[in-house]
This record gives C-alpha cells, sequence and structure tokens, in this order.
C-alpha cells in the first residue's frame, strides 16, 4: 500500500488543527463522496462553464483563520464548497487542497443548508498554484 503524500498530510495536519470544521450529518456523510465526473446541468443552467463533483476535504484560509471544509464541485470559473461559518459576498479567500494546489477566490454566494453549514459559491481570482513540496 502506498503512503499519503506530504501534501495530504498538510491538509490532515490542517484539519485537525482548524479554527472550526463543517461537521457532516450522518445521512450526509453516507452519500456526501458517492457522486464523480460531471455534474448534471439544468434547463435554464446559465453557467458558462460544465460543473464537476469534487468531493473531496479543503482548508480555507480567512486571513488567521483556517475552517475545514468540504468541496463539492469544481469548474473552469469556479468552486462549491460547504463552509462552517457564513462567509460573505466579494469576500477574497484562498482553499489548499489535499493534491497540494492552492486556489484563491471571491466568495459569489452563501446560503445555509442547516446550522453550523452553508453552501458557498466562489469565482476563481488567480491561476491555482501549487505548493512546493518540502
Amino acid at each position: 500500500m502506498l503512503g499519503l503524500s506530504d501534501e495530504v498530510r498538510v491538509v490532515v495536519e490542517l484539519w485537525s488543527t482548524a479554527d472550526a470544521k463543517l461537521e457532516l450529518t450522518d445521512e450526509e456523510a453516507e452519500t456526501f463522496f458517492e457522486p464523480s465526473g460531471p455534474a448534471p446541468t439544468h434547463f435554464d443552467d446559465r453557467r458558462g462553464f460544465h460543473r464537476f463533483y469534487l468531493r473531496s476535504k479543503g482548508i480555507l484560509k480567512r486571513g488567521d483563520t483556517t475552517l475545514g471544509v468540504y468541496t463539492t464541485d469544481i469548474s473552469r470559473q469556479g468552486i462549491g464548497f460547504l463552509s462552517p461559518w457564513q462567509l460573505l459576498p466579494k469576500e477574497r479567500l484562498s482553499l489548499l487542497m489535499p493534491n497540494g494546489t492552492e486556489y484563491e477566490f471571491r466568495i459569489s454566494r452563501c446560503l445555509r443548508v442547516r446550522p453550523g453549514c452553508y453552501a458557498c459559491g466562489a469565482l476563481f481570482t488567480a491561476t491555482p498554484a501549487r505548493r512546493p513540496a518540502n
């Protein structure tokens, strides 16, 4: 069995020390990681690019605060994720993924799903950067 890469270990360590983490309910945890591939489109979809499921943990950086989030989908223009905190439109944040990619983006929407869970959408503001391996 292959060991975890350094990038995955970094996210696991940051997840355990995050200021707040999203906790999935038992129902959500059962089905959250199942979808993969292209996301379905809707008849009135006005998106510029097709979305693809991206189900993963991530570390959201908001100033000096780190939040443990779950990504839901990604496209060429943006990313969707579930956050434990409400985020405000036009906030600029960055998201570290387990593969070492760090995305910079601007929040475009944030809707409350349930207490302690917000569905957020964001538009990329810069080209994703890979963190150098230690």
